[in-house]
């Protein structure tokens, strides 16, 4: 390989892999393992606390999310396919923390969006007493268990209740 072929191939950007939530979530994983758990009454402030201060099991879910996302330069079917992951992801999180499918009264009694209800579900769970990094990636992990972490992501859908905690 000459000096110019390194050169190149060292400075072209590498290309994502497709979005799935099994990768979503095992990148959340991964991070909070490294980073910790974060809890407690102060207000946590993800812009000031830099990559390695611990975290909350949302804001993991979140890097996990950015880890997949394609480049702001692709278009079409890469952004459809992370949209159904990132949902698909946030459903079978928030089902695995509430031990079985949430039902959508609890989000209209409380007159909020989906969206909101479980990322708030994935905020207090991790935020419980006593719940330790370990508990949390574990959890992580068993949602992604879910999903084949290769499975093609093209097609929408979720786990079926039958196949969930």
């Amino acid at each position: 390989m000459t000096t110019s072929n390194r050169r190149q191939e060292n400075t072209m950007p590498s290309r994502k892999s497709h979005a799935t939530p099994a990768r979503i979530l095992t990148a959340a994983a991964d991070h909070i393992e490294h980073v910790g758990l974060y809890q407690g009454d102060h207000l946590w402030q993800p812009g000031r606390m830099g990559d390695t201060a611990p975290c909350t099991v949302l804001h993991a879910w979140e890097r996990g999310v950015r880890s997949v996302r394609p480049r702001w330069s692709v278009r079409g079917e890469p952004w459809d396919i992370f949209h159904r992951a990132l949902s698909d992801s946030l459903v079978v999180l928030s089902n695995q923390v509430n031990g079985r499918p949430v039902s959508e009264v609890r989000w209209r009694k409380l007159k909020l969006t989906e969206d909101a209800y479980r990322r708030t579900l994935l905020w207090c769970w991790g935020d419980e007493p006593e719940r330790t990094t370990a508990e949390a990636a574990a959890m992580i992990r068993a949602a992604a268990a879910l999903y084949p972490s290769d499975g093609d992501h093209s097609i929408p859908g979720c786990p079926t209740p039958e196949n969930m905690v």
